[in-house]
């Protein structure tokens, strides 16, 4: 089932085009706070990646910032709307009357009172929704008018892109996900804008195929990260090096990438380069997930793991049901 989940991607993006209501916003904001956690959480990230123009930020706690007030938009998105971290928020961002857009599949969240709300389908794992949750997100800012362009024509350019693209994509991942197995995996995004790449390649191979991973960006990782790379030696031998990397990142970050590799290349040789591609700056971002989605799924059939159970994450909610 994972798989045709994952394959769902482009689909879910233009079905999720046609779904979000026509919102008449009767002000202008200054900035957007966008709540959610693991795989509704990630769509704000990749939205405030994709438009470094607006104020987005993405919140990943029980308390909203202070700075929060009438001139900022709220979207909370969570796919089961049990989320207690978003629910939370929800709370005190009513209690400042706040306005607030509602992105949900059920729950607790979507029974809210809220002028603002969009549906999205059930049945999935969270981290199997990322169409669904994302494309609205854009089409939010638009009818908010803190996008000039009505981003809809370019969220179904991308569904078509990755329909063109899927098939090959599947391939590369399962060529990739064999060369992974027993590996110790570090990633390494060269652009702000492959930040959300990496942290989505984190928590897939995370939850789909029980492993720990490491992620870090270029050029920070040059000014600490790089002095511990491959320390303690005895681990040197099981340690993948995968870079992420973005066409359109800046030319002295490319040029990090390069020098670090040569630095590392006699302790560390297990190290792969995965260079996206696309058009623009969103399906560069997108082809790159897909792939990293692909990977963990793969990788964990190698491994013998089911890739729709997250036994500890329902464990820990479970006790905290208990705790209240």
């Amino acid at each position: 089932m994972m798989r045709e989940i994952i394959y769902s991607l482009p689909d879910q993006i233009v079905e999720a085009v046609s779904s979000v209501p026509d919102f008449s916003f009767s002000k202008r904001y200054e900035r957007v706070l966008i709540c959610g956690m693991g795989g509704s959480g990630i769509s704000g990230e990749i939205l405030s990646a994709a438009y470094p123009g607006i104020q987005i930020v993405s919140n990943k706690d029980y308390d909203i910032p202070a700075f929060v007030d009438k001139n900022t938009l709220a979207i909370l998105v969570s796919y089961s709307g049990n989320t207690e971290e978003t629910l939370s928020n929800y709370r005190q961002l009513s209690k400042r009357k706040i306005d607030t857009v509602v992105i949900s599949s059920d729950g607790k969240l979507y029974a809210k009172k809220s002028r603002y709300k969009i549906h999205v389908p059930q049945g999935l794992p969270p981290r199997g929704a990322l169409g669904y949750l994302f494309a609205p997100l854009p089409i939010v800012l638009y009818h908010a008018h803190l996008l000039g362009d009505d981003p809809r024509k370019g969220l179904v350019d991308l569904s078509t892109f990755l329909c063109q693209q899927r098939d090959g994509i599947e391939k590369k991942a399962r060529r990739l996900a064999k060369k992974l197995v027993g590996k110790l995996l570090i990633l390494y995004a060269d652009s702000s804008t492959f930040v959300p790449v990496a942290n989505r390649w984190r928590c897939q191979l995370n939850e789909n195929a029980e492993v720990l991973v490491h992620c870090n960006v270029i050029p920070e990782m040059n000014h600490n990260e790089i002095v511990g790379l491959g320390r303690p030696k005895k681990f040197n031998a099981d340690i993948m090096l995968l870079f992420l990397n973005d066409p359109g990142a800046h030319p002295r970050n490319k040029l990090r990438r390069r020098l670090l590799k040569m630095l590392v290349k006699n302790e560390l040789r297990c190290m792969m380069d995965i260079d996206s591609q696309g058009r623009n700056k969103m399906q560069r971002v997108f082809w790159a997930i897909m792939l990293g989605d692909f990977v963990s799924y793969y990788l964990a059939l190698a491994t013998g793991v089911n890739p729709m159970r997250v036994d500890r994450i329902e464990s820990l909610k479970r006790e905290l049901s208990k705790m209240k």
